[in-house]
């Protein structure tokens, strides 16, 4: 069985966000892909956010279930490549803390949209795909990081213009 590869694509886990998604797996070549998708949430510095605010907790509050529902619906599309997609919160921009966290949850490829304008969904955002570019600048690593254009905000009805304007055999 051949191994899957993992490309970590920075999000703000809006709809907008999944057209790179898409575009980035339709230009892999891998039999096997694992996205995970990262906002990029700096860790507070109140004990009870810290005690009381779980990673569930914070997923839940920034993903609606129209993304949900569309990370489903690319799931589906892309079933034949035994595709999943995962979300995760990046909670500093340190660039330790970034190649630990690469190292760690074995990313063998990032992926960063270059002209995509990232939603400050909370208090504490930052822009992990600038973090990562700037990690790739002073450090040598063993993960490429590649930027790439990416969409800008549609403003217009964004699930048709994912799913149903790409000619897609889609059946609920």
């Amino acid at each position: 069985m051949a191994k899957a590869t993992r490309v970590l694509i920075p999000s703000d886990f809006t709809i907008d966000s999944l057209s790179f998604v898409i575009h980035s797996i339709e230009q892999s070549t891998a039999e096997q892909l694992e996205v995970v998708l990262v906002y990029g949430n700096k860790s507070s510095t109140s004990i009870s956010e810290l005690l009381g605010i779980t990673l569930e907790d914070q997923l839940n509050d920034l993903q609606s279930e129209d993304f949900l529902k569309a990370c489903q619906m690319i799931c589906h599309r892309y079933a034949s490549r035994k595709l999943n997609i995962y979300a995760d919160i990046i909670g500093t921009d340190n660039p330790n803390y970034l190649q630990h966290y690469l190292r760690g949850a074995r990313i063998d490829e990032v992926k960063v949209p270059a002209d995509y304008e990232f939603e400050k969904r909370t208090r504490h955002f930052f822009d992990v795909g600038q973090a990562l570019l700037h990690l790739n600048k002073i450090r040598q690593k063993n993960v490429s990081i590649v930027e790439k254009p990416g969409v800008n905000k549609t403003g217009g009805n964004v699930l048709a213009n994912l799913f149903f304007n790409k000619k897609w055999d889609v059946n609920y």
